[in-house]
């Protein structure tokens, strides 16, 4: 084989891997069903696992709307790149819509029992001009990002160590690890941006 078809084979070999991996990053995933709004900055629901129910809470200094009702507006609607293909757009309506600017306050979602790597798919993180970070405790890890009901673009949702950063940011983060809540700061106002929290079927 001549130097030039070597060459072909390997950059082909590569992309070969590439997709493989791309494809077996893919994911079953149980989505919140946020129930109830329990105040002004507090909301409950539940997550349906393998191993049982798990309850989720919601709270933190604002929470801009929150919506738990079937038949709301469904924001996960994914365009392409899909923003969610590592878990697939998060089932029903259901959302937690933030406008931030709340430096120093800290927002957060509790598990009434240890979940194993949870993921958290977000909507519309910030917009061009605009960037808008969540400054989480835990690590968290861009699993994919692409355009979404706002728009966006393949690279307008960028991690780096805790911060995830966006402009018309779309995409689904995950928390390696078994955790019992995540929580993050949202330092920079913008109107208006949004999440959902999940967890992989497996492992769980």
């Amino acid at each position: 084989m001549n130097t030039s078809l070597t060459t072909i084979a390997r950059v082909l070999a590569s992309l070969s891997l590439a997709g493989a991996a791309a494809g077996a990053q893919a994911f079953d995933t149980a989505w919140a069903d946020w129930t109830t709004k329990l105040s002004t900055t507090s909301v409950s629901g539940t997550l349906t696992l393998p191993s049982g129910i798990v309850k989720v809470k919601f709270s933190g200094p604002t929470l801009y709307f929150s919506q738990v009702d079937a038949g709301a507006t469904d924001y996960w609607v994914s365009g392409s790149p899909d923003a969610y293909a590592a878990t697939g757009e998060p089932t029903g309506s259901d959302l937690l819509g933030f406008v931030g600017g709340t430096d120093t306050q800290v927002y957060k979602i509790t598990f009434s029992k240890p979940v194993t790597n949870p993921v958290v798919a977000i909507l519309s993180l910030g917009r061009n001009g605009v960037p808008t970070r969540y400054v989480f405790t835990q690590t968290p890890t861009l699993l994919s990002f692409g355009v979404g009901f706002y728009g966006g673009c393949a690279d307008c949702l960028k991690v780096k160590r805790k911060t995830v950063t966006g402009t018309e940011g779309h995409g689904v983060v995950q928390f390696i690890g078994t955790f019992s809540a995540i929580s993050w700061k949202q330092p920079d106002y913008e109107f208006w941006h949004g999440m959902t929290i999940g967890a992989p079927l497996a492992g769980n």
